[in-house]
């Protein structure tokens, strides 16, 4: 059995916190009690290092993805409303040519 690597941290209250996994680091960062610059001692290290130094952690420092724009509703029933309008002159014109009235 594989056992996950173990990081040790410090913690904001300055209190050494270890053997954790990467699962518990991410939590921990997600509910605010790690940030980037927090020390931590990687699995086979002896130094500290800040948590954003590490790659394995480097999703958690990613910019957001900017929000997608969405298309107002009146727009979108405006331009629904102007492919059927389109659609019955289109069809209207077709009905006209046939019946041959000019």
């Amino acid at each position: 059995m594989i056992t996950p690597p173990e990081y040790k941290v410090m913690g904001g209250d300055g209190k050494e916190y270890g053997q954790i996994y990467a699962e518990q680091i991410r939590r921990w960062f997600a509910e605010g009690r790690l940030e980037k610059k927090s020390p931590v001692i990687p699995p086979g290290a002896k130094d500290w290092v800040f948590l954003e130094s590490l790659p394995e952690f480097a999703d958690l420092f990613q910019p957001p993805a900017p929000p997608k724009k969405q298309i107002p509703l009146q727009w979108k029933l405006a331009i629904v409303g102007g492919v059927v309008l389109a659609l019955l002159l289109v069809l209207a014109w077709l009905l006209h040519k046939k019946t041959g009235h000019h």
